[in-house]
């Protein structure tokens, strides 16, 4: 009786045994998904099929697999080794950047400024081109009729530039300009009706200026071509 109470008693220690194995290496056949993880990387990093992991997880879609996940692996998966990382090769460290001399500093800001003159320009240009179609009035500054020197007055007003109603004056003012320097925004004079400057434009480019020309076109765009190429006088850069 004592025997066989002690063989029961070693086999029972045998099964309590067998089932800690048992839990151990279930538990050493898992693997939580950590951030980066897919399925084809946890394959590579265990040596076993894809499709292994997907059938044994039950998996849906091995596309989403969430971080913090339980995944089962197959008996005796174990990761392999990761391949030494190269070292880096050294960096030297980057050269100060040299400070601009005073020359330098004037060059930077002369660019600057002559950048932004450029956009002032091409703003008032592209302002004169919104009123095309408008009735001419004489003395007129609105949208509603306007003369040839109210156009370029409203424009350059656009860009706070103050310019008086007045094509003679306008000529008097600002930087003269050599045609072949002309830039979108440049004020054209012209001489007409026997006065010195009798007529005004703004170039727009392209050989072509935008003007309120009279009662009867109202404002155009024109070609400095023909009667106006022989009547102009010269041109003024006010932006």
């Amino acid at each position: 009786m004592t025997f066989r109470r002690a063989e029961r008693f070693r086999l029972v220690c045998g099964l309590v045994a067998l089932m800690f194995c048992m839990a151990t290496a279930l538990a050493d056949a898992t693997y939580t998904v950590k951030p980066g993880d897919t399925v084809s990387k946890l394959a590579i990093r265990y040596s076993v099929p894809v499709q292994d992991l997907i059938s044994l997880n039950n998996l849906q879609n091995p596309d989403l697999i969430y971080v913090g996940q339980q995944l089962k692996l197959p008996d005796g998966a174990a990761p392999q080794p990761e391949a030494a990382q190269p070292a880096e090769a050294a960096r030297p460290p980057a050269a100060p950047e040299r400070p601009l001399t005073g020359r330098e500093l004037l060059a930077e800001r002369a660019r600057l400024l002559e950048a932004q003159r450029a956009q002032r320009g091409e703003k008032i240009a592209a302002v004169a081109q919104t009123y095309y179609g408008s009735p001419y009035r004489r003395g007129g500054t609105s949208s509603r009729g306007m003369d040839c020197s109210g156009l370029v007055m409203r424009a350059l007003a656009t860009q706070g530039i103050p310019a008086p109603h007045n094509g003679a004056m306008l000529f008097k003012m600002g930087t003269p300009v050599k045609y072949k320097d002309l830039q979108p925004g440049d004020v054209l004079c012209f001489t007409t009706r026997g006065l010195p400057i009798g007529h005004v434009g703004i170039w727009i480019g392209n050989n072509k200026f935008v003007h309120a020309a009279n009662s009867r076109r109202g404002v155009i765009i024109s070609e400095v071509a023909g009667y106006y190429a022989k009547r102009l006088v010269g041109a003024r850069r006010l932006h």
